[in-house]
């Protein structure tokens, strides 16, 4: 079966041009210069992949993004755009993005992104690897606190791998032979995320024909790990709490209590007390989901283990592709430890997966890496020197703090702040 593409454009001639190329290299495409007309047919059809601007005249391509996440939240979407900017590129990662292509571009490079992407393992699907004290910790105590059933709140920013972590704590428990049911709180509409998480009797709406299970209940006995519960709407999450302190559920459209016995891990990318001060949030629910925190660090504070993770993720795509051996260069590796990850773990993925496929080398070089900071042609002193003065004016000048939040120790800074004083005499 051909992989099938949706290209939104509001540039005619562009999608003209792109449908026939694609459909030359044995693609089924979808085109259209209309934002509402592609989310219909993401609603009704299947996709392989997305390719969309990010400048239109209605909608730009980071809105239309997230409101293709929430209707599938694991559909690749590649951005098409003559907006090369640093910004641009790393809004693209942040919002989920799966990869972003600068216009004008040969259609054979497309190809190759779209195979790349296709071709991508979920993030769920890999080993935790990393030998970082921060890290570390992290697995520390998870070992402590898999075989209880304690509920989990997992912390993190996008791409740091908290439903990793939570199928982690799933494997090594009591209930790993029972389900592990996952969804995410920003992917469905509330009326439609309240029937799927908890079932519904016959009747209970308009196309309810027959009772459905929810699947609370599929995971009884089992874990179910609730992504992204800072979005949770508040009729949800008033469930939710009833959940975890009665162990029951109401379908919709009953009033018979039903008793399930699920493992509760939630996970967010939000300041949780910050939405209770703002009232988007339960406080009392708060409180019982933070029973056991456990906060995963972003890359940038763990930066010892990005040559571990990018050589990993470089053996996978060789592997699968059929690329042969390829190696990062060390003034390569330097580049990926100064680069600062705003999509973390999801992005260093991306990006080593794609210079593999794009270059045609054995060794990958810095410029194969297509990281903004290479595309601008800034050297990487400028950068570094540029995000530790911005790191320490956020620390007000405190040189422990900004160390940590680097992932460097004092020592290593304070050699980096003279460095950069001798450059600026030069």
């Amino acid at each position: 079966m051909k992989p099938k593409i949706l290209l939104l454009d509001d540039e005619e001639s562009l999608i003209k041009w792109l449908s026939y190329a694609l459909q030359q290299k044995g693609y089924e495409v979808i085109a259209t210069t209309e934002y509402e007309t592609a989310l219909t047919k993401i609603k009704t059809e299947k996709f392989d992949c997305v390719i969309s601007d990010i400048r239109m005249p209605e909608i730009d391509g980071f809105e239309f993004l997230r409101r293709v996440r929430k209707i599938y939240p694991d559909l690749s979407v590649i951005f098409i755009t003559a907006y090369g900017s640093m910004e641009s590129a790393i809004n693209a990662i942040r919002d989920r993005a799966s990869d972003y292509i600068l216009k004008p571009f040969a259609i054979d490079e497309l190809v190759l992104r779209i195979k790349s992407n296709l071709a991508q393992p979920k993030l769920t699907s890999q080993p935790i690897i990393g030998t970082s004290k921060q890290i570390q910790n992290v697995l520390d105590t998870v070992k402590k606190i898999a075989d209880t059933d304690m509920t989990i709140l997992i912390l993190g920013e996008s791409g740091t791998g908290k439903e990793l972590i939570a199928r982690e704590v799933h494997n090594s428990s009591k209930r790993s032979a029972n389900n592990f049911i996952t969804i995410s709180c920003a992917a469905l509409p509330e009326t439609l995320l309240e029937s799927e998480l908890f079932g519904y009797k016959r009747g209970a709406f308009t196309g309810a024909t027959a009772d459905k299970e929810g699947l609370f209940r599929m995971a009884d006995k089992g874990s179910f790990f609730l992504d992204e519960i800072g979005d949770a709407p508040q009729s949800i999450q008033m469930k939710i709490l009833r959940l975890l302190e009665e162990r029951e559920i109401v379908p919709l459209g009953s009033t018979k209590p039903i008793k399930v016995d699920v493992r509760l891990i939630a996970a967010t990318n939000k300041d949780l007390m910050e939405e209770v001060k703002q009232g988007r949030f339960r406080e009392d629910l708060y409180y019982r989901l933070n029973v056991i925190p456990v906060v995963l660090p972003p890359l940038r504070q763990r930066r010892g283990d990005i040559p571990v993770l990018a050589n990993f993720f470089l053996k996978s795509i060789c592997n699968s592709e059929a690329l042969g051996e390829r190696k990062l260069l060390k003034n390569t590796i330097q580049s990926l430890k100064d680069y600062r990850w705003p999509g973390n773990i999801r992005e260093l993925r991306h990006v080593i997966e794609r210079a593999a496929i794009l270059s045609e080398s054995y060794y990958i070089k810095p410029e194969h890496l297509g990281l903004p900071m290479v595309k601008k042609g800034r050297r990487l002193n400028e950068l570094e020197d540029a995000e530790i003065k911005r790191i320490l004016k956020e620390c007000d000048g405190n040189i422990s703090k900004a160390a940590k939040i680097l992932g460097i120790d004092r020592k290593t800074l304070y050699n980096k702040l003279k460095r950069k004083k001798r450059r600026k005499r030069k």
